[in-house]
């Protein structure tokens, strides 16, 4: 869905897509580093500098963001578990897990590229089924949009996506019809 500039995912969309991953036995890392994104609104620059210490028995991601600023990412109870599975699944592939190993490798044993993950997401999107264009950044959208419809609380969405400034947050803040239907008939008496 695009509104305001922005494309995300509705729900519908991400769980269509994350369905289509966790099913898929040649999915296993693009299902954990898409996960990932999506439990934590990471830059597709952060999650490509994760290293396998930064979130190893971890519940809290500490990242160096934009600007070279740093931010503090609560991780929640299922992905801390992804996390744990996707290092037992390296494990088993024989990809290193020392503290400083990259998180996301390629087949070939190096840090994923940026344009690889671009090209993983389109690839699996169309597996999917879902019709668009989507880049990595549209999942951190999503979590942006989806984060203030839970919450309500600009403030909140803010400092979890690590926004310097709020005007950059507020793009966040678009109204759908529903929203307007829902307060159209608060004001009923």
């Amino acid at each position: 869905m695009k509104r305001q500039g922005i494309k995300y995912f509705t729900s519908e969309l991400k769980g269509i897509l994350i369905k289509t991953l966790k099913l898929r036995r040649d999915a296993v890392r693009s299902y954990a580093l898409y996960d990932l994104m999506l439990n934590t609104g990471l830059r597709l620059a952060e999650v490509m500098g994760l290293d396998v210490g930064d979130v190893e028995n971890r519940t809290v991601l500490e990242v160096i963001g934009k600007g070279s600023k740093f931010r503090e990412i609560p991780l929640n109870k299922a992905i801390r578990e992804h996390i744990q599975d996707f290092l037992s699944w390296k494990k088993k592939k024989g990809e290193g897990l020392s503290a400083d190993s990259p998180l996301f490798v390629s087949r070939l044993g190096k840090r994923l590229s940026k344009r690889a993950v671009q090209r993983d997401l389109a690839k699996w999107v169309k597996q999917a089924g879902i019709e668009g264009h989507f880049t990595p950044h549209s999942l951190r959208h999503t979590v942006g949009t989806e984060l203030l419809n839970k919450t309500g609380n600009l403030r909140v969405v803010q400092e979890f996506l690590g926004h310097a400034d709020i005007s950059t947050t507020q793009i966040y803040t678009h109204v759908s019809r529903e929203q307007i239907q829902q307060a159209a008939d608060l004001l009923a008496i």
